[in-house]
């Protein structure tokens, strides 16, 4: 309708006269008008999902592609070499891909509908006046030009100009972040920023007192609430580290693979065994190269870790982030709620006469006591005294675990429950309101026919309007200049350690003057107790850690230096709009900062800023606001408690708890599944070498397939996935929060991964099955050269040594892969149950393979004498052996690396 800056810079009538409307409201059909012009006051919702195109894409996944394409190659060498089990392999291989894009899907259906779960809010209701009556309507079906009636706890439906006003503040923390409670005043306002206008009620916002009249200029997508909403789908989204990562495993493996059987195609054809034959070879290198396993394993690795970062109120929404909390540089969070714990709380008081006492217990519902550092006779009476006198002059509530009103009311309210102060006998006779220019409250109550006005303000008030004071002896008597300096000495101490002051008196009568002054509280919404040791975990493991807030300077910065935070700088969102990207970035990059007063924008700039100076940001948010800064993160955190619908939608996580302490936690799982996934990925790439090598030998020497397609296949998808999935679960190393974050450019399939698996463990393992082989046919009399036994049972006896020679290198290889890089002794033998499960079904498996007829005929196994398998006990031991004491060089090496390094890990 008409232009949202003059409506609220003209008087009442004539904006009701623009949105042609009156005080009487709409009449009921021209309001039905309306919502059809306009719409129904909601935000557009996001679009449902498509679950069926949802779940095909989980087929176009990099590394599914890859499976997919191995799968079609097996069919193609099934056509030319039948009989071979590549028909098997292939659609074992299918089979795995179907396993591992229904599981990936089910997580993220699962993650989704918590999601809508904690989306889903109570149907708002709006009191309104139509056709001169007070009627209650959904909020869904107000109209610009209702009459919109709010009262105390009221949730704003709409954006309104106030008509007519009562002490009413606001919660306008979803909007700007600001945790103080706004005045709003029925007085044209031209201020330049719509938010800054005392006159506006805002969708989203909440009542904390007072109540008021406004009438509806925006509803929906229009309101301040909906244009913040809008911003976050215009934010692009970078890839997460893992996406990234399973693309890079997914090309270099191809790229191995195709090099590989490139290079023996072309040997076999220069060997004269033609080319349809090395075709056949090479494609059976390619498939043998194609760790058919891996998938599944990390997309189960990385569900594990998600459902271990919910277990620490951390909710997945996407299997992805589970992993990118490993990689964060910067966690930029909110203060309140999350720092702190959002409960205001009384924890200083000061008596006129000069006495102070400190409160223990945080927020509304914890007890307390009060201790005095300078008690005298009669101070506990003075102090009960003090807190009932500000209590009877509150209207906020605690009851049955709900609380109702102004934050500082309620801190009062609590801080007199611990007390053990009721205002039991006093009754309400009349009240002068707070406003902003007065900055103080009074009630005035009757007890025993005695009547007396109760006031609490900001002492720059409170302290002229008093000419007496209760002293530390009880007495009521004048109130001096030297009385005077020492209160207003003790109020600014009070504000340095940034304490929200309210000043307290009262008077025989009804009158707000010659007021007797009791004393001040000290209130300050305080830290969350486990936040300290969160925020020195984020500095042992090189994490900066940025408060951006919309609340003032002083006292962010007061409780950063609470929480061990070292802040360099204060920056308010007003001087940043006046800095230079350029110049911020290298403020950013050099100084520990702290944002105050932070807009939605500046929320969004400061992480795109981060992002350019290399930084894997994490951002917290609860408000509109804060949807677009969220969405840009590479990874944003919404709260789950006090978050908004859009903050939750933009978010990758939410915080079941609101708690700092459950970031750092899931950032610690995060660090532990990029370490296990490099731990198994090394396992399985290892097992892969005794999968080739038999291939190689077999092709250019005069001896029987070693191993069979089915029985690579089981190894990759049979004796590998538990105890490479137990890898997965480990829990996190000793050190995992000292060592640097993750680096963007750090890759899980490295030159170590590689070193490790094909060109250390990998050899042995290859040599271990080769050896079982070959010594099992010699030992047994065979002569170089005879394919005479190829199919026979003796055959088949000498590949179940080739199997069980890899196998049992694998059953001690997942015991030293268990840490990355110090001892595998320190893990602890029955600590990661999943493992200890998984061994004892690989040893049942081995037993299956020698013992079972079904198991034998479908893998192509036979029994084996026992007095045979001695061959296979030293290759497991010296694997073992030398992987342990290759850890133990490169921990010698990084030891003498720390110095004034740090701590690496390797």
């Amino acid at each position: 309708m008409s232009d949202q800056k003059s409506l609220r810079s003209f008087p009442s009538d004539v904006v009701l006269a623009r949105l042609n409307s009156s005080l009487s409201g709409l009449e009921i059909s021209e309001a039905r008008r309306r919502l059809k012009e306009f719409g129904p006051n909601e935000l557009e919702r996001r679009r449902r999902k498509n679950y069926l195109k949802e779940y095909l894409r989980q087929y176009l996944a990099f590394f599914a592609i890859l499976l997919e394409v191995a799968a079609v190659l097996s069919f193609v060498a099934d056509h030319h070499s039948p009989g071979e089990g590549y028909d098997i392999l292939s659609f074992a291989i299918l089979g795995a891909v179907f396993i591992n894009a229904t599981f990936a899907f089910w997580q993220e259906y699962r993650a989704d509908k918590t999601v809508e779960a904690l989306l889903m809010l109570v149907p708002s209701k709006a009191v309104v006046r139509r056709g001169g009556e007070v009627q209650e309507v959904e909020a869904k079906e107000l109209v610009p030009g209702d009459i919109l009636v709010v009262e105390e706890g009221d949730r704003i439906g709409a954006d309104g100009v106030l008509l007519e006003g009562n002490s009413l503040r606001v919660n306008m923390a979803a909007l700007t972040g600001e945790a103080e409670p706004a005045r709003r005043v029925a007085e044209a306002d031209a201020s330049e920023e719509i938010l800054d206008a005392k006159n506006v009620l805002f969708a989203g916002t909440t009542v904390t007192s007072g109540n008021g009249l406004a009438v509806i200029f925006a509803t929906g997508g229009e309101t301040e609430f909906g244009k913040m909403a809008s911003l976050s789908k215009d934010v692009e989204k970078r890839p997460t580290p893992m996406e990234l990562e399973i693309i890079w495993i997914t090309r270099i493996l191809t790229l191995a693979a195709l090099l590989v059987g490139g290079l023996f195609f072309v040997l076999g054809v220069l060997s004269g065994q033609g080319w349809p034959i090395a075709a056949i070879f090479a494609l059976s290198l390619i498939v043998a190269n194609v760790p058919e396993g891996m998938l599944p394993t990390i997309t189960l690795s990385l569900s594990m870790a998600s459902r271990n970062m919910a277990r620490r109120n951390a909710l997945i929404k996407n299997l992805e982030s589970a992993q990118t909390l490993g990689s964060a540089t910067v966690i930029c969070t909110d203060k309140t709620g999350t720092i702190t714990r959002n409960e205001m709380t009384v924890k200083e008081v000061r008596l006129a006469g000069g006495e102070g006492a400190r409160v223990s217990g945080e927020g509304y519902f914890e007890d307390g006591e009060f201790s005095f550092q300078d008690e005298a006779p009669g101070s506990l009476d003075r102090l009960n005294f003090l807190l009932e006198a500000s209590a009877l002059n509150s209207r906020a509530k605690i009851c049955e675990g709900s609380v109702y009103g102004d934050p500082t009311e309620l801190a009062i309210v609590a801080a007199a429950r611990k007390a053990g102060v009721s205002g039991e006998g006093y009754e309400k006779a009349g009240e002068i309101p707070f406003s902003s220019d007065r900055k103080m409250m009074s009630t005035v109550c009757e007890k025993g026919g005695r009547r007396m006005i109760f006031s609490k303000g900001a002492p720059e008030v409170l302290i002229p309007l008093s000419d007496r004071l209760v002293d530390g002896r009880g007495r009521v008597r004048p109130l001096g200049e030297e009385e005077r300096r020492r209160i207003e000495a003790e109020a600014q101490e009070l504000e340095r350690k940034a304490y929200r002051l309210i000043a307290v008196a009262y008077n025989e009568g009804d009158e707000e003057k010659d007021l007797i002054f009791l004393g001040l509280l000290g209130i300050m919404d305080l830290p969350r107790e486990e936040v300290r040791d969160a925020i020195k975990k984020c500095q042992r493991a090189s994490i900066r850690v940025m408060i951006l807030t919309g609340d003032n300077p002083l006292t962010a910065k007061a409780i950063a230096e609470m929480v061990g935070l070292e802040v360099d700088v204060v920056l308010t969102g007003d001087e940043i709009r006046k800095i230079p990207d350029e110049d911020l970035a290298k403020i950013l990059a050099e100084d520990n900062v702290l944002f105050a007063r932070m807009r939605s924008e500046q929320k969004l700039r400061i992480a795109s800023i981060l992002q350019e100076n290399g930084e894997v940001v994490a951002m917290t948010g609860d408000g509109v606001n804060d949807a677009p800064a969220l969405r840009k993160a590479d990874i944003g955190i919404s709260m789950g408690m006090k978050g908004t619908e859009v903050a939750k939608e933009a978010a990758d996580m939410i915080l079941l708890d609101d708690n700092f302490a459950s970031i750092v936690a899931a950032v610690e799982e995060g660090r532990t599944v990029y370490f296990n996934i490099k731990k198994f990925v090394t396992y399985i790439l290892s097992s892969n070498v005794p999968e080739i090598v038999p291939y190689i030998l077999h092709f250019f020497f005069r001896i029987p397939l070693p191993l069979s397609v089915i029985q690579i296949l089981s190894i990759d998808l049979g004796s590998d996935m538990l105890p490479g999935l137990a890898l997965g679960n480990e829990a996190p190393e000793k050190d995992i929060m000292e060592r640097p974050p993750v680096g963007k450019d750090e890759k899980i399939l490295d030159r170590e991964v590689f070193k490790r698996g094909y060109f250390f463990l990998g050899p042995i393992e290859g040599a271990a099955a080769m050896t079982a082989f070959l010594g099992f046919l010699f030992l047994n009399g065979w002569s170089y050269g005879d394919l005479s036994i190829t199919n026979t049972d003796f055959h088949k006896q000498a590949m179940t040594m080739t199997l069980l020679g890899a196998v049992s290198c694998q059953l001690l290889n997942v015991w030293t892969l268990r840490s990355w890089g110090s001892s595998a002794f320190e893990r602890g033998l029955f600590k990661n149950r999943l493992l200890i499960v998984a061994i004892l079904l690989e040893l049942l498996w081995i037993y299956a393979l020698l013992n079972v007829g079904a198991v034998q005929l479908v893998f192509n196994t036979s029994h084996v004498p026992i007095d045979h398998l001695w061959i296979l006990i030293p290759f497991p031991i010296l694997l073992f052996a030398s992987h342990e004491a290759y850890k133990r060089r490169i921990r010698k090496r990084a030891q003498k690396e720390m110095g004034s390094e740090g701590p690496r890990h390797p």
